[in-house]
């Protein structure tokens, strides 16, 4: 089994992002960070231990049909991350002339597409040579199927060939198990409050990550980033 981290960063803290890093480097498992903006904790990060991708944002564009045209924004995304080869967008949007974005502004891969739970996702090639990456959990989709996070996903995921998961700094900070806790969070999120709404009384997000990063170093197992998938 490959086995791969990545979080969403979704405009996290530098607090709360520091947070994730430092998790990852205490138990020095690689990660796959998709940055939605210019953050000191991204920069400074070791690249030996988190590849560095984009997240940019189209919500507005599609929503509303308004703001910075979609070029623009995976330009600016793109000034600040000049590594990045890989891109999962934000609210996981894809088109035909996305791709083709991409594919100008550098990207080799997109990770866009989300199988919740199946044992048969893999890489593919795209028609412009862009490498496509399913995923097949997220913390926040888990709890939205109201998942019980005590569980080992590397045990839920055994015959699969590929165990690509998403965590986002919030809900690892925040040890989320519910909606509740991120609502009760929300007007909290960019201030020094925002310990005080930390999940304490179940297995939350945390707890899950910490669980896997152990049965990950007692199994000796290996882990990837992303971009090892490009075919």
């Amino acid at each position: 089994m490959k086995i791969i981290f990545t979080c969403d960063i979704d405009w996290a803290s530098e607090t709360v992002i520091q947070d994730t890093i430092d998790l990852f480097e205490n138990y020095q498992i690689k990660c796959t960070l998709f940055a939605t903006h210019k953050s000191k904790s991204i920069d400074l990060c070791n690249r030996n231990l988190f590849e560095i991708g984009i997240h940019p944002n189209f919500n507005e564009n599609i929503i509303n049909g308004s703001g910075i045209p979609a070029k623009e924004i995976v330009q600016n995304l793109v000034q600040f991350y000049p590594e990045a080869i890989g891109v999962r967008s934000h609210s996981i949007t894809t088109s035909g002339p996305l791709l083709e974005i991409f594919k100008e502004k550098g990207i080799q891969y997109e990770s866009n597409q989300f199988v919740p739970y199946s044992k048969k996702i893999k890489p593919y090639k795209c028609w412009n040579d862009i490498t496509i990456i399913p995923y097949n959990f997220e913390d926040d989709v888990h709890y939205t199927y109201k998942k019980s996070f005590d569980i080992s996903l590397l045990d839920e995921f055994r015959s699969s060939e590929y165990l690509i998961m998403d965590f986002h700094p919030i809900h690892i900070f925040l040890n989320t198990e519910s909606s509740k806790t991120y609502q009760r969070a929300r007007d909290f999120l960019q201030t020094n409050k925002l310990s005080k709404f930390k999940n304490t009384e179940v297995f939350g997000a945390r707890d899950l990550l910490i669980r896997t990063f152990e049965e990950i170093k007692k199994a000796n197992l290996k882990t990837n980033h992303l971009k090892e998938l490009i075919l």
